[in-house]
């Protein structure tokens, strides 16, 4: 496959290098065997350069004339996330655009006037589950992937309960537990029987969208995360970025610093195609990130547009249909 790669390569480019040129075939052949080969050839050699060939395949697509698109998320999946949510909320107040959280069922119950505040000032609550099964202190060792499909749909639909019993709104997205090989389509049957229009539970290079929007089954949109520029095939959110025990990871993330450099290669990325870009962020992590604000104030520009997954769809964006 790494050959693959160099024979799809363009012209040489001014610093000798070959453009990479990653086609509809071999993204269809990434994420559909999930080789640890590949995975690992391309985050030693030339992580950037896979990432900026995925994204150039929306450079030339009609696209919010030329403009790219960001959706925000954060996960409040422990005490200390839901804890910092009302801060969080201040901060997000200055800021003309709003972000979209995945809420645990049972967090809402014990914590419900934090969680309130989430709507109350305009943002997006997206299903987490109830008890966000292989949550340490929740649900331990129990996986989602795992768990039979009747308790799949009773987690999700217990969570759309409280939503609606406690805070008075009904989720119309959801994303599951954990990522990558913890995925399962089955989500998108379940989704659709309750009603449900979207997910955003799997990321960039598990999919052949090149980061777009895509109907996956039953009619469900969903959303995939975008990955970590130094990682292709991690997600790229603040727990890998400052909180991993890999080495592998650690190495190449040396503290907030870090993070914030990665969101402005990948902000550059997306503009420079057009492309959609998604991140989550834990709210603990925040606090973190001296950077944060101007993080935020990097998305107030002519040449990109914030909005949340439920916006995007109301406004009929762009869904890449398979």
């Amino acid at each position: 496959m790494a050959r693959q790669l160099e024979e799809d390569s363009g012209p040489l480019r001014k610093d000798n290098r070959r453009e990479m040129k990653i086609t509809p075939r071999i993204m269809n052949w990434i994420a559909r065997n999930n080789s640890l080969v590949v995975a690992g050839a391309v985050t030693f050699t030339m992580p950037e350069r896979f990432m900026k060939a995925l994204y150039a395949n929306n450079a030339d697509k009609s696209w919010f004339d030329g403009r790219a698109c960001m959706t925000v998320s954060f996960d409040c999946d422990y005490p200390e996330d839901v804890e910092a949510i009302p801060p969080l909320l201040k901060m997000l107040d200055r800021w003309p655009f709003k972000t979209s959280f995945a809420c645990v069922g049972h967090w809402i119950e014990k914590y419900p006037d934090e969680h309130k505040q989430i709507v109350d000032h305009g943002h997006e609550i997206i299903n987490h589950t109830y008890s966000h099964p292989d949550n340490e202190l929740l649900n331990p060792g129990r996986k989602f992937r795992y768990i039979s499909k009747d308790e799949k749909r009773e987690e999700i639909e217990r969570c759309h309960e409280v939503c609606a019993r406690v805070l008075g709104c009904e989720p119309s997205g959801c994303r599951i537990p954990h990522f990558k090989n913890l995925f399962t389509p089955e989500i998108y049957g379940i989704l659709a029987e309750l009603g449900y229009a979207y997910s955003s539970s799997t990321w960039l290079t598990n999919t052949t969208s090149f980061g777009m929007p895509f109907r996956a089954d039953h009619g469900i949109i969903e959303f995939p995360l975008s990955t970590c520029p130094s990682h292709p095939f991690t997600v790229f959110d603040t727990w890998h970025s400052l909180n991993t025990p890999r080495l592998l990871h650690r190495i190449k993330h040396r503290g907030p610093e870090s993070y914030m450099e990665l969101f402005r290669t990948l902000l550059a990325m997306g503009r420079a195609t057009g492309s959609y870009l998604n991140i989550y962020i834990d709210p603990l992590d925040v606090r973190k990130l001296s950077g944060f604000e101007a993080m935020l104030e990097m998305l107030v520009d002519d040449d990109i547009m914030v909005c949340t997954y439920d916006e995007y769809i109301k406004r009929a964006y762009r869904v890449i249909e398979r």
